[in-house]
């Protein structure tokens, strides 16, 4: 059983945003591009686990500002009532369950849920936020508009929350959903955002700890907990200084009958308030006194490790970022973990993931990847099985430079990595906002592929830069992606780079001095190709300390030119 299908719309930046979901999901993006919305957002129709409170009544700020805008300039423009009930800002997040299989406590989770679609059995909710009397928001909302400026950024702050509900429903009947059915799935999130986790000012951990332990103490280790408690009391008043607290005053004996009946008894304190004095250790110091690194790495150990163990509901947990503060050791150790644990689980449990981190997304399968990219969501779970393979094998390929940079070209090898890098760099005139990668041979199609799928529409551009190899047919396929707006092959004249590098003006005679070589373009050209990295590498360093000035060939020229 997992969530395989979200749909949100009006919530923050998200107009209509819809994915789909793998039982192992890894979320990527630029900054600001909605992942912790969509975090945010799914929590909506999710009951609140054990580790956290939610408020499920949103704020104005909640509602997003295109969607309010539109609503407010149709006020603006006389709509009538039956076009403004039409575009009132509602938020909703509907969540879609699948892989149900014949798990019969699974489909007694989702049983009640159950709708077709398109001819398919499916099992959906919905979170809605929305007016509870549209005639009496409607009124206050015309006099919110009066006098106002509908071009004002902040317009969603004349949104009147006050006037809204949320409800929880079954997309089959329209019905709220009881919070006795609801409490079977969850969904439990460790934050970007927990570099407190354990510090000594906030004590968080404290807190997440006490509420797991009342959740896993049983009735009879909670009974021994109370026993130990007033035990431990008595102790404590047996000690001969306690005593001397209440004794009686030999000048007046008349106080004797008042001070024989004073004592001392335990206060009735709750399970909580004892386990709150239980604060998280590691070895022999306190787990505050560790480095943010130590402490997450326990943070997520312990925390997931609870979330997966959890039998007795439907559990969606989220990561965000899970390479914060560890060291590449201990991120292996965290992917390793986060892998296994998801392929070894039962049918309740599903596990999505944020990360800026190649490494996590590369070793954690790139199938499982979704893309967050202008409004929009790109899933890989298409993408060529060879490509998983490569780049689980690479965890320090960088796919997200190729996903997401503004300029980016494709090269094959390191040496042509370090030479237009070299070229890069000698541009005095203008920032370098050009990123280049090495794909190490593997087929530039594929990438290419990947890049379109995300970016199509966008104004991002890519460069192919590669060898002829003597292949005019594999010429004619890569040139074919080339649209001369944001795609951009070109191709070498000679077998290689290396080659037209020699053959540009008169670098074949600058070359061979610096290097003591005969002045012939073959023996140049093959003494670059021979030991190529060290060759390159120093014909690199002498451009870029003048010793020599190199003529870039034309087809590095083109597409440098049309990139920036």
């Amino acid at each position: 059983m997992i969530v395989n299908y979200v749909r949100i719309e009006n919530y923050r930046n998200f107009k209509y945003f819809e994915t789909t979901l793998n039982k192992l999901a890894i979320i990527i993006g630029e900054n600001d591009s909605g992942k912790s919305n969509f975090l945010h957002a799914l929590k909506l129709p999710f009951c609140s686990s054990e580790l956290e409170f939610r408020n499920k009544n949103l704020l104005p700020l909640d509602f997003n500002a295109e969607s309010v805008k539109e609503f407010y300039d149709k006020i603006k423009s006389g709509a009538g009532d039956k076009e403004l009930s039409d575009s009132i800002p509602i938020i909703r997040v509907t969540v879609r369950f699948d892989d149900i299989g014949s798990d019969h406590y699974a489909k007694a989770i989702v049983g009640n849920w159950i709708k077709t679609d398109n001819g398919n059995i499916v099992y959906e909710i919905q979170y809605n936020y929305q007016p509870k009397n549209e005639k009496d928001f409607l009124e206050l909302t015309k006099k919110l508009i009066k006098g106002s400026d509908s071009n004002k950024k902040d317009l969603s702050l004349l949104i009147p929350t006050e006037l809204y509900e949320y409800s929880i429903i079954s997309t089959n009947n329209f019905k709220t959903i009881p919070y006795n059915d609801l409490k079977h799935i969850t969904i439990n999130s460790i934050n970007a955002e927990r570099d407190d986790f354990s510090e000594s000012s906030s004590m968080k951990s404290n807190s997440i700890l006490t509420r797991l332990l009342e959740k896993k103490l049983s009735k009879d280790e909670k009974a021994k907990i109370h026993e130990a408690y007033f035990g431990f009391f008595k102790e404590i008043k047996d000690q001969d200084n306690f005593k001397k607290i209440f004794t009686r005053d030999v000048e007046f004996p008349d106080l004797d009958r008042f001070v024989a009946n004073i004592d001392c008894i335990p206060n009735l304190a709750n399970l909580k308030n004892i386990l709150s004095n239980i604060t998280l250790a590691y070895g022999d110091e306190f787990l505050y006194q560790k480095g943010l690194g130590q402490r997450n790495i326990i943070f997520i150990i312990l925390f997931f490790q609870h979330f997966k163990s959890n039998k007795s509901s439907f559990n969606l947990s989220f990561i965000e970022e899970p390479e914060s503060h560890l060291s590449t050791n201990n991120l292996n150790l965290v992917i390793n973990y986060v892998k296994k644990s998801v392929a070894i689980s039962g049918n309740l449990f599903q596990t999505i993931i944020s990360s800026h981190s190649p490494q996590v997304i590369n070793k954690l399968e790139f199938e499982n990847v979704i893309a967050f990219s202008s409004n929009k969501a790109v899933s890989f779970n298409d993408v060529d099985s060879a490509l998983v393979k490569y780049l689980s094998k690479r965890p320090n390929f960088d796919i997200l430079k190729l996903l997401f940079s503004n300029r980016v070209i494709l090269v094959e090898g390191t040496t042509e990595e370090m030479f237009i890098n070299t070229i890069l760099d000698l541009d005095k005139n203008s920032l370098t906002n050009i990123d280049v990668i090495s794909i190490s041979q593997k087929g530039y199609k594929t990438f290419l592929e990947i890049w379109k799928k995300l970016n199509d529409g966008n104004a991002k551009k890519i460069g192919v830069i590669r060898d002829f190899d003597d292949q005019p047919n594999a010429k004619m396929e890569h040139d074919a992606y080339g649209n001369k707006k944001t795609i951009f092959v070109e191709t070498t004249k000679g077998y290689t780079l290396e080659d037209d590098i020699v053959s540009a003006g008169k670098n074949c005679t600058l070359i061979s001095k610096h290097f003591g070589l005969n002045n012939d373009q073959q023996t140049v050209s093959d003494f670059l190709k021979s030991s190529k990295a060290d060759n390159m590498f120093d014909l690199c360093n002498a451009m870029q300390d003048g010793t020599i000035v190199i003529s870039i060939p034309d087809h590095i020229t083109s597409v440098l030119k049309n990139l920036k």
